[in-house]
């Protein structure tokens, strides 16, 4: 997996939306370990790239977060779909786009675009496959998870990358959950 030079939050080309929408993105070309027996990308490599992507953009928009991940917060998946438009195949460069679409109290939705893109930085490209997760804040209690705000820092990275955040729970720095 590539990770450009610098993260870069842009808006591919073409996207019909109705706000002008920052991406955090990643690029990937395609080995051979990521196809199936047949020829084309496997399925459920798409939504590795999706746990990457993620990753990335926490790790350049929440470094202190992504940095104590182990300190009794929990950022659970609770939902992950990926819609197949176009197969990709050996040797083609993807880009793998994200963006927040909104937070709601401890739970923040996300949408990834991937495009097959030409060179290096293309801010464009052919839409191949579309995605959504959904992300529960959560900070362990007793043993299990419970939910809890979000952090400062995920919430400004959130924003950042174009989040509603009107309905948004929101913890500071002082208040983080310490595992019990």
């Amino acid at each position: 997996m590539t990770i450009l030079d610098d993260p870069v939050l842009q808006a591919p080309q073409p996207v019909a939306t109705e706000r002008e929408t920052p991406w955090f993105t990643i690029e990937h070309t395609v080995t051979a370990g990521d196809t199936s027996a047949v020829g084309p990308v496997y399925y459920a490599r798409l939504i590795d790239w999706q746990g990457h992507c993620r990753e990335r953009a926490g790790m350049a928009g929440a470094p202190l977060f992504s940095s104590d991940i182990a300190s009794g917060y929990l950022m659970l998946t609770q939902s992950c779909s990926c819609e197949y438009l176009k197969e990709l195949h050996y040797g083609d460069l993807v880009a793998i786009r994200v963006t927040v679409l909104w937070v709601r109290m401890n739970l923040m939705k996300a949408q990834f675009l991937y495009h097959r893109i030409a060179f290096p930085g293309d801010p464009g490209g052919e839409l191949v496959a579309r995605g959504e997760q959904m992300w529960a804040s959560a900070s362990m209690v007793d043993g299990h998870p419970e939910p809890c705000p979000w952090p400062a820092e995920m919430a400004a990275c959130a924003a950042e990358l174009g989040a509603d955040m009107s309905r948004a729970q929101i913890q500071t720095p002082a208040s983080y959950p310490q595992q019990r």
